[in-house]
């Protein structure tokens, strides 16, 4: 039998309407998969005025004024052109750079007048900026330590100062070294192929088997950090959670095409951790180890491991809009490409609903977290009344299997967690946080494929770690690395450590500052 045949036999029976919703089923898949491949990935949704005015048509006064001010929003994007930008005004060099004085002065002979045959007078200098590079500069370190004795004394006793210790015993790598190796790496996703290269150019012998094995013996140096930001991250109120996979090439009883997984929890605030704990699995046993004494709130998606866990170890779950938006998003997008006949697609209801809940979120976002709850009491909560009982209608209007109709389960099985952030101020309506947080692992991912080795996955989670939670505390991570790898060896209690933290290192030690809107 054929392709052709076997199509024919897989349908045929079907009515016309049926087909028809076959088809768009299949148009909308091949949208999306043609998006993901060569489309722009940003969810980008401008409600429809005439739209809205019908969605939100209520008596009450402060959905009125939030509908006027939304309306006034739209058409304001509609109309405004696109401010132009300023072209021609150069930003200042930044002045933390060292600056080098190179004075292009007249030749001794050019400086009298060829008419008046008397010397020029100086009246002042001219300073031009620009920006020189030059390639990483290494250098060797020899530490030479004076040995003294004391003549008179018959038992020849040696004094001399004490060495510092190494952070990876009885090898050359400085603190330095250490830092700029796992920041080319886990900063700036350069794979220690790459600069095993880099430092040949040098005419300096690395290779990435010693660079590996380095990174090992770093990333357990720092193990004790990674401890105590486990134990003051479950201690919070409030965590994020997301996870990732991973893939490692030799693990015990799995073949190096497997999957292993990347977990992440995360603290956002004033003092935001970024935690990566790798394991084989996404299974419960891997969440229980991760979340173990956590009972505060759990931001994540509708992952069932952890609502499965939920009684079990006692935390509360609060669920995120910006993954149930996407899939009404991907419905509204998909559907229009599908039917173009369709003067609008039932999804656009449910983002405008959404809409509604980003702009009180973004009005309140700077607020404390008795005055958000206030503000989504007022706001908020009759918008999510309004949208549980548009979801409850299209619930047994649309096909279970179509986009909209998934979107529309999807957000009706997760309702209770979803409207978590309107009972409470201390939690964000959405993971985006978390996502943005497991992002650097991702892209860095695609440069280096792969771990060898299960030590090589754990160092790569302790070191990512403490790389994404000093860029969240602002602090730049070659920096951070370089000081607590040169710390580390002489701390010896645990008020040592936790001045090591990257939330807390600032405050004792000069470190330069990261500025994440420059990446």
């Amino acid at each position: 039998m054929n392709s052709t045949e076997t199509i024919k036999s897989k349908y045929s029976g079907r009515s016309e309407e049926e087909l028809l919703e076959i088809i768009a089923g299949l148009t909308i898949k091949y949208n999306r998969l043609a998006t993901y491949l060569f489309g722009s990935r940003k969810e980008r949704f401008i409600a429809d005025p005439e739209g809205m005015r019908l969605l939100f048509n209520e008596p009450e006064e402060i959905l009125e004024t939030a509908e006027s001010d939304l309306v006034q929003e739209i058409k304001q994007e509609q109309t405004s052109e696109p401010e132009k930008k300023l072209r021609g005004k150069r930003r200042p060099l930044p002045d933390h750079l060292p600056r080098v004085q190179k004075i292009m002065d007249l030749p001794d002979n050019e400086k009298s007048c060829s008419i008046h045959q008397v010397a020029l007078v100086k009246i002042g200098d001219e300073t031009v900026e620009k920006l020189e590079v030059e390639p990483a500069k290494a250098y060797v370190v020899q530490l030479i330590t004076p040995r003294y004795k004391c003549p008179c004394c018959e038992d020849v006793k040696i004094f001399s100062a004490e060495k510092p210790l190494d952070p990876i015993p009885k090898s050359f790598a400085t603190p330095g070294l250490l830092a700029y190796i796992a920041t080319q790496k886990y900063v700036d996703g350069l794979p220690l192929s790459r600069q095993e290269r880099i430092f040949e150019r040098a005419s300096i012998e690395l290779d990435r088997t010693t660079m590996a094995r380095w990174m090992i013996k770093a990333a357990e140096l720092a193990a004790p950090l990674v401890s105590l930001l486990h134990d003051d991250l479950i201690a919070s109120p409030v965590i994020h959670a997301d996870e990732t996979h991973l893939q490692v090439l030799r693990e015990p009883n799995k073949t190096p095409e497997s999957k292993s997984y990347m977990w992440c929890l995360a603290r956002s605030g004033p003092e935001p951790i970024i935690l990566y704990r790798y394991y084989d699995n996404r299974s419960k046993r891997a969440a229980a180890d991760l979340l173990r004494d956590f009972n505060g709130y759990l931001v994540a998606d509708a992952y069932k491991v952890y609502e499965s866990l939920q009684n079990i170890l006692n935390y509360n779950i609060s669920g995120c809009f910006a993954h149930a938006r996407r899939r009404f998003w991907e419905a509204e997008k998909f559907a229009k490409r599908a039917d173009p006949k369709a003067e609008r697609p039932l999804a656009s209801d449910a983002l405008a609903f959404i809409k509604r809940l980003y702009g009180v979120e973004e009005r309140i976002k700077d607020k404390a977290a008795d005055e958000k709850l206030s503000a989504r009491q007022s706001e908020s909560v009759p918008v999510l009344h309004r949208f549980l009982e548009w979801l409850e209608v299209q619930r047994n209007a649309v096909p279970p299997n179509s986009p909209i109709g998934k979107a529309v389960n999807y957000a009706l099985s997760n309702w209770e967690n979803l409207a978590a952030f309107a009972r409470d101020g201390r939690l964000p309506i959405d993971n985006n946080f978390m996502e943005a947080h497991i992002r650097p692992f991702t892209l860095g991912r695609k440069a280096w494929l792969f771990a060898a080795v299960q030590a090589g996955a754990n160092a790569s989670a302790n070191l990512y770690s403490l790389v994404e939670s000093a860029k969240a505390n602002r602090i730049d991570p070659f920096d951070y690395l370089n000081l607590i790898f040169k710390e580390l060896p002489a701390a010896k209690n645990l008020a040592q450590l936790e001045m090591l933290l990257p939330h807390r290192a600032a405050h004792h030690y000069p470190l330069r500052p990261y500025n994440p809107s420059k990446k």
